[in-house]
């Protein structure tokens, strides 16, 4: 009797989503390689892996870092409609990154559709008390309204980083349409982003 073989990974693509600075390169970095970066260089983009198990089940994640790219509409709004899940961040240290997280929002909901979105709300810079413009019942609040969940992380020490993406992976999996509706991605397609989950 043959022995089965371990689980295939699924597949997701994940994008980081918010205002400069606010650690979308620290959260990715620690996450998936372990470190903390003291200086980030801005650029269009960046990409990580990592395979983590959430409800006993592989998952492959590729995410998209999309530090540098906010001046670049028509590629973020790519990063909108052909991703699988998201994170918006914003810094509890800032009121704007904050305000910034609604339009984004609601960008959202206009270049994917009325369905909902697979997303966490991710408050970062948790540690810097001192510095604080954002209380954490606001961005509980927030999350309560669009229906997502929503943590408060400091990427430096790698508190509840780890969370964020095993969130995400339970959002996208809740929100996924059943196999037989998902399109088959033709065998020679390049480049093909995964199949679109839309949101409201």
């Amino acid at each position: 009797m043959a022995v089965p073989g371990p689980r295939p990974a699924k597949g997701y693509r994940v994008v980081l989503l918010g205002s400069v600075a606010v650690g979308k390169t620290a959260l990715a970095t620690q996450f998936a390689c372990g470190s903390f970066p003291e200086q980030c260089e801005p650029s269009v983009e960046e990409l990580f892996s990592k395979v983590i198990e959430v409800n006993a089940a592989p998952a492959l994640l590729e995410i998209v870092d999309t530090v540098g790219a906010e001046h670049l509409v028509t590629l973020k709004d790519l990063y909108i409609k052909n991703s699988d899940g998201f994170v918006v961040l914003y810094s509890v240290c800032s009121e704007a990154s904050f305000e910034a997280v609604r339009p984004l929002r609601e960008r959202m909901g206009r270049l994917r559709g009325p369905k909902a979105v697979p997303l966490v709300l991710v408050g970062t810079k948790a540690d810097l008390d001192a510095e604080r413009q954002v209380l954490t019942a606001r961005g509980r609040a927030l999350a309560r309204e669009w229906r997502c969940p929503f943590l408060e992380v400091t990427a430096k020490s790698k508190l509840m980083v780890d969370q964020v993406f095993t969130q995400v992976v339970r959002e996208m999996e809740a929100l996924a349409p059943p196999e037989e509706e998902v399109r088959a991605v033709p065998t020679n397609a390049q480049d093909t982003w995964p199949s679109e989950r839309f949101i409201g």
